[in-house]
């Protein structure tokens, strides 16, 4: 990706002034848009930072959103929301160590991987991702919507 794609349009004030304040009120957005949704859907939101920092022309490349987007969830992680969701009773902390303890091994090698691979398959396995994603809530959604009362 060249950055030459469609763009949101508070992205113009971006490719017109090209400075670091806009740069970073975007990112400042990015991170309260997608704090509160992951909060909200329980997710820690990495796909969606990866696309706001393409979207909005903040990250010319998927590499370079793909690598701050994990910088940006590496230390926060929703850890308000975890606190929310573990009052409640509604953390595994043993499940969640074991993943946790794969997931950075994983992570890295997926790191690795991706210099080697050329950036259309990494976008292409994002896409795919994300389309069965989808498939799986529209199926939980249509299942809730047509349950009987």
């Amino acid at each position: 990706m060249d950055g030459s794609g469609f763009y949101f349009p508070l992205v113009l004030l971006y490719k017109i002034f090209m400075n670091d304040i806009v740069k970073y009120m975007l990112a400042i957005a990015i991170g309260s848009i997608v704090g509160f949704i992951g909060g909200f859907q329980g997710i820690a939101g990495g796909f969606y930072i990866t696309m706001l920092l393409l979207f909005t022309g903040v990250a010319k490349t998927h590499r370079m959103a793909a690598g701050t987007t994990l910088l940006s969830i590496l230390f926060p992680i929703s850890l308000g929301a975890v606190y929310e969701y573990w009052k409640s009773g509604d953390v595994d902390v043993y499940t969640s160590l074991v993943i946790t303890f794969f997931y950075i091994i994983f992570a890295w090698v997926g790191a690795k991987v991706n210099l080697q691979v050329d950036e259309k398959y990494t976008v292409l396995s994002l896409a795919i991702l994300l389309f069965l994603t989808s498939g799986y809530f529209f199926k939980q959604y249509y299942d809730l919507i047509h349950k009987k009362k």
